[in-house]
């Protein structure tokens, strides 16, 4: 990864930005940059090696405590004192909002007008904007890309130069065959691969400015689920932020399923792998590795959203397959800025 990112051969700081969701994956990931960057602070002839691990807060309805701080401020508290070699900050999904990355007209569910969205609490908007979205899918979709731009954004503002997220083989293999079932399988080599992204940016009308290549890496795509579970039994350190996730009941996973109207496409495929892993790690393994084979999409126009670029046959064979747009207003309005799969999370 370092050959690919660096700018000269001369040894230069390396700045890496990092996102952490509290689970096991992400906290494995900051034992080992905490790891490394001790290591290369030991160590004289060594360029700096400076990480930041970045959480976004993801809660539109958190109040914070009585000490002024948010459950995930308080909770990434506890990681700042146990890993002191790597720097920490927390910033709300509520920044997304100001992102220059993501068109935001382009967003509007049918029926909702940027009037509605309008509110001078970029919070409010944010709900108002998920609560007019069709679907739990929807919202998991469209949340977990804009947690992406934030993580990219933050990185460039502070110049940081790549992002590195935390995700196993089997959250890989998960996150391949919901982008399949959302209707974005053409993005799977884009979304799931190691390597440079291309991020467009857009004015307030909506008319591209810039486009940005930016490095995204996996550094635990090769490691099970199940895997990392072991071995944070077997590291003291990790073993302790384990109960003290649990403890704050931001460990994640393990929740009963009241209703499955309210488990997205992405929770019911990582429940599936979680199950599947252990009988058959191999096959799981396989869908990793044959996705990071397959070539990206080379094209003009970018998807507003999820930034891969459009390509207007594979969305008409995606339509066809998965049934075709209902041909309102709202529909062909969103058909020359989103990919067919983000048209339906926005859509329906």
């Amino acid at each position: 990864m370092h050959k690919e990112i660096r700018t000269s051969a001369e040894l230069a700081p390396r700045r890496y930005l990092a996102g952490v969701s509290f689970g096991v994956s992400s906290t494995c990931l900051v034992q080992m940059l905490d790891d490394t960057a001790r290591h290369h602070a030991a160590k004289q002839s060594s360029s700096a090696f400076e990480p930041l691990i970045v959480h976004v807060d993801t809660d539109l309805a958190a109040a914070p405590t009585r000490d002024g701080e948010t459950p995930a401020q308080r909770l990434l508290a506890k990681y700042r004192r146990r890993y002191p070699h790597v720097s920490f900050d927390c910033v709300h999904l509520s920044r997304a909002m100001a992102l220059r990355t993501v068109d935001w007209s382009a967003l509007l569910p049918a029926g909702v007008t940027a009037a509605d969205c309008g509110a001078s609490d970029d919070v409010e908007r944010l709900r108002r904007l998920f609560a007019a979205l069709p679907s739990v899918t929807s919202r998991a979709d469209v949340l977990r890309q804009l947690v992406r731009h934030v993580l990219i954004d933050t990185a460039r503002a502070h110049d940081y130069s790549v992002v590195l997220l935390g995700h196993s083989t089997s959250a890989l293999a998960a996150l391949t065959l919901a982008e399949v079932a959302n209707g974005r399988g053409f993005s799977v080599p884009g979304q799931v691969g190691d390597g440079i992204q291309t991020v467009c940016e857009y004015d307030d009308r909506g008319d591209e400015t810039a486009r940005v290549a930016f490095p995204v890496y996996y550094p635990l795509r090769e490691v099970l689920k199940n895997e990392l579970v072991g071995y944070v039994d077997l590291i003291p350190a990790l073993a302790d932020m384990k109960r003290l996730r649990e403890l704050d009941g931001s460990a994640g996973g393990g929740s009963s399923v009241v209703s499955h109207r309210d488990v997205s496409i992405e929770e019911v495929m990582q429940r599936y792998f979680d199950g599947v892993e252990g009988p058959y790690s191999g096959i799981v393994a396989n869908v990793v590795r044959t996705t990071g084979k397959l070539d990206r999409v080379a094209g003009g126009a970018s998807c507003r959203l999820c930034s891969m670029p459009l390509d207007d046959s594979g969305d008409n064979r995606w339509a066809g397959d998965l049934g075709q747009d209902s041909g309102d207003s709202a529909a062909e309005n969103h058909r020359e800025k989103l990919c067919y799969g983000c048209r339906r999370a926005v859509s329906g």
